[in-house]
């Protein structure tokens, strides 16, 4: 079989979710290839360049879960979608999702694009709220910051009890969106 930079990826990714970030090196991602270790610089740089694939490859498929999650909806109720998949999200891949939060210390520029666009799909969902466009970024940094904290808290509980995890976070952004509403509307 021929290693790719995909499959490197790929099995990093998977060692990532399975046993946890910090269980992620080159010594271990070749083994699971059945490869010796320098034939991944093939691929990568570095770990830490590995790292990154990982945080990118992962920060695209959750953008992407989330934005089919809100396809159809508008206003509270796509919030509310993309907030359920963020936790989705994180349950499927929690040693992914913890990668993406290394690369937000880590990252380059092309993390700040991609992050950029999980900005956009809920800066495109705010305003289909019908908010004041001036209170925008604001509204923004109370989502992101609510969804990060919120999920990354009960993340303990979401593996044992996703659904009610699912259900509590639906709760608790219904109650952030009533006070956005009125402090924003």
């Amino acid at each position: 079989m021929r290693v790719t930079k995909a499959a490197v990826i790929q099995a990093a990714s998977d060692i990532a979710d399975k046993d946890g970030l910090n269980n992620v090196s080159l010594k271990v991602v070749a083994e699971r290839l059945n490869i010796r270790t320098p034939s991944l610089y093939n691929h990568i740089d570095s770990l830490e360049d590995l790292l990154r694939e990982i945080a990118h490859s992962g920060m695209r498929a959750m953008n992407e879960s989330m934005t089919q999650a809100a396809i159809g909806k508008t206003g509270d109720v796509a919030i509310k979608s993309v907030g359920i998949e963020y936790l989705n999200y994180m349950i499927k891949h929690s040693g992914v999702y913890e990668t993406i939060q290394w690369a937000t210390w880590h990252g380059n520029e092309e993390t700040g694009e991609i992050f950029g666009n999980y900005l956009s799909l809920l800066t495109t969902l705010i305003h289909s709220c019908g908010f004041n466009p001036d209170s925008t970024n604001e509204i923004l940094n109370i989502i992101t910051g609510f969804l990060h904290g919120y999920t990354t808290l009960q993340l303990r509980y979401a593996f044992s009890e996703p659904d009610r995890v699912r259900n509590e976070l639906n709760t608790a952004l219904d109650t952030l969106l009533v006070g956005v509403h009125i402090k924003y509307d």
